[in-house]
């Protein structure tokens, strides 16, 4: 007997517990249960008290009343009465009212963050998905809710009568919305953003967020998020995969239009096979890669690219139908535009956009063909109807300018290292005119920096690349290097740090060095930064330092491309090697007056040579100052040390 005493004890507080935890329903049974037993025991206590004719139920419900109102407490006479009636009391406070209490309050703590999770399953048609919370995610909302003249496009295509933003984030909390909210092109309107809890390639949770019901899904990729067998690229895929098998099974037939961020270049294609609809695939390691070394080739293009390329700036490119334009020639068509430049035409050939950028003025548009602009915003892409049928006079066709090429080995230093280093090498090898020689400094062991260089199948005999593992924070080790002797640096964002501000730190830090080693230096390098965090360019206004903000761009590529599908094709074009290519020209080459010159009639001398004038670099007392689209018709004071952006036709 002595034995089974505490397994009897241990197996009624265990079948308690089975209880308590299934749930407030039962916890309330169990609280009622203890409640009943409680008054029943209090009643058989005082019956011996009162009247004969007392009932046992009236007892206990004279002890019901006493656990749970205190206020029956002054009407009781006799002291065992008193006596119990005041046990009774206090087992009211803890019993009744305090296990109800706490039981109600769990409960609906449990219930509200619940709710904040986002775990309720959305019902909705034609809405925006964003699978994947990164640190795009923020941007990539910011640029949709500020393309106003996108959306109208993208509502009219899908039948959207307003927008409905939900994004699927591993761990949903108050500090992810307050996030949206301190946002400056979000603010109040976060409150349209509906978080929901999962991951993306959960078939469960895609059902949460209503995947394939959506007009447009976008998948950014995590930067930097490197796992022994897991990346961000398989977890793309895997998504992917989700999607389709979801339709399979609940017999779709059309599929949502999804653009995705590949970091391997090598992995496009299987992501391609792994979905049946609408997909655009962003190569990001590609992209930032074609962007440095379009930099290298032409220091100071990253002015450019920074403004066109983000929503946070002035002009960006669009893509519009003018139907009053057909077979008119694109020449006429430009001056028919005061507030916008006309780069070319882009055009639907079986099923897929072929863009045409900086073509013969005498070209004829075509029904369909859709006009490739630079412009501030949509509402600037108005069209002067009248200036179309008015042919103006044409000047001469002249002689095709050449592109200066950088001759000789062109020595650039690496301060760091992330995965768009080996992605840069591989562009490199493209320049089949060049040759390089390439010495990276960083932390990461070589063995390491070897198996992130497998994307790259061959490094070209024109490619020299040098390996030092050192920290360049370090003064002694920046001198050691000879960053003096280097004709480009480039400082990337290390992979290294987790946070962002961790290794934008490091880069700034090192880039403050660099600067006062480079102080006394005769030659003076192109320096050119990369950022992870948009808030800390304004931390190097003062030096003179290229800047480019990878996920600021990345982000604008996936929200503008998911709103106009076509823009991929136009930016793919202008960032490979050859064909369509921005640079810079001086003053000289295009004989102009630079007193009275008008951006207007620099468009026009850029016609003659076959090019496309986007704007000016002016050098002043703090720098060069780019002015991309500038008013037309009003005289640009221009110095001969300025220079013209251009694009122009490499081949």
């Amino acid at each position: 007997m002595r034995l089974k005493r505490p397994r009897i004890r241990r197996k009624i507080l265990f079948t308690l517990e089975r209880q308590l935890v299934k749930g407030a329903q039962y916890q309330l049974l169990v609280v009622a249960a203890l409640i009943g037993m409680i008054s029943i025991f209090g009643g058989l206590l005082v019956i011996p008290t009162d009247s004969p004719s007392q009932s046992l139920g009236e007892a206990v419900w004279w002890a019901f009343l006493r656990l749970t109102d205190p206020g029956y407490l002054g009407d009781d006479q006799g002291n065992w009465r008193r006596f119990i009636s005041t046990l009774l009391t206090i087992a009211g406070y803890v019993i009744f009212l305090g296990s109800l209490v706490a039981i109600i309050t769990t409960w609906m703590n449990r219930k509200i963050r619940h709710l904040e999770q986002g775990l309720t399953p959305v019902t909705a048609n034609n809405h925006l998905v964003i699978l994947g919370w990164s640190n795009r995610t923020i941007h990539i909302a910011a640029e949709i809710f500020q393309s106003a003249g996108r959306l109208k496009r993208l509502f009219e295509k899908f039948n959207i009568k307003k927008l409905q933003l939900i994004i699927l984030s591993e761990e949903v909390s108050p500090f992810q919305m307050q996030e949206l909210k301190d946002n400056p092109m979000i603010g109040r309107r976060a409150h349209e953003v509906i978080l929901r809890t999962g991951v993306s390639i959960d078939r469960e949770h895609l059902r949460r967020v209503d995947a394939l019901n959506a007009a447009v899904i976008i998948i950014p990729s995590l930067a930097y998020d490197r796992k022994e067998l897991i990346n961000p690229d398989v977890e793309t895929i895997k998504c992917l995969l989700s999607l389709n098998a979801e339709a399979r099974q609940f017999n779709f037939t059309t599929l949502p239009y999804v653009i995705a961020e590949i970091q391997d270049d090598h992995k496009i294609n299987a992501a391609y096979r792994s979905y049946s609809g609408p997909l655009e695939i962003i190569g990001s390691n590609a992209i930032i890669s074609r962007l440095m070394a379009q930099n290298i080739r032409h220091p100071g293009l990253s002015q450019v690219y920074n403004e066109l390329l983000s929503q946070l700036s002035k002009n960006n490119i669009f893509t519009r139908e003018f139907p009053e334009t057909i077979n008119h020639p694109l020449n006429t068509v430009k001056k028919a535009f005061t507030k916008a430049i006309v780069l070319g035409i882009v055009r639907e050939e079986n099923a897929v956009f072929i863009p045409y950028l900086n073509i013969d003025g005498n070209e004829i548009i075509k029904e369909k063909d859709q006009l490739i602009l630079i412009a501030r915003n949509f509402s600037d892409l108005e069209l002067e109807k009248d200036s179309i049928e008015k042919v103006g006079t044409q000047l001469p066709k002249k002689k095709a300018l050449s592109v200066e090429e950088q001759t000789g080995i062109i020595r650039i230093l690496v301060l760091g290292w992330n995965e768009h280093v080996p992605s840069l090498i591989k562009e490199l090898t493209t320049y089949e005119d060049e040759s390089y020689y390439i010495r990276i400094v960083s932390l990461k062991p070589l063995q390491d920096r070897k198996k992130d260089f497998g994307i790259v199948s061959e490094v070209h005999k024109r490619i020299v690349i040098d390996h030092i593992v050192a920290d360049y924070l370090r003064e002694s080790v920046i001198k050691k290097v000879e960053a003096e002797t280097f004709d480009h640096i480039l400082m990337v964002s290390s992979d290294r740090m987790e946070e962002e501000e961790e290794a934008d730190a490091r880069t700034m830090v090192g880039f403050v060095l660099l600067e006062e080693v480079l102080e006394k230096s005769i030659k003076n390098p192109s320096i050119l930064l990369e950022l992870a965090d948009p808030s800390n360019e304004s931390l190097l206004k003062s030096f003179q330092s290229e800047v480019i903000i990878s996920p600021l761009i990345l982000s604008h590529l996936l929200a503008s491309i998911a709103m106009q599908r076509e823009l991929y094709s136009i930016y793919n074009e202008l960032f490979t090697v050859g064909g369509p290519e921005i640079i810079f020209r001086s003053i000289e080459e295009y004989e102009i007056n630079v007193d009275t010159a008008t951006f207007s009639e620099l468009e026009e001398q850029a016609s003659a040579y076959g090019e496309t004038a986007l704007g000016v670099f002016m050098q002043g007392d703090k720098g060069k100052r780019l002015v991309l689209n500038p008013p037309k018709e009003v005289t640009i004071n221009l110095s001969a040390i300025d220079s013209l952006v251009i694009l122009t036709t490499v081949y």
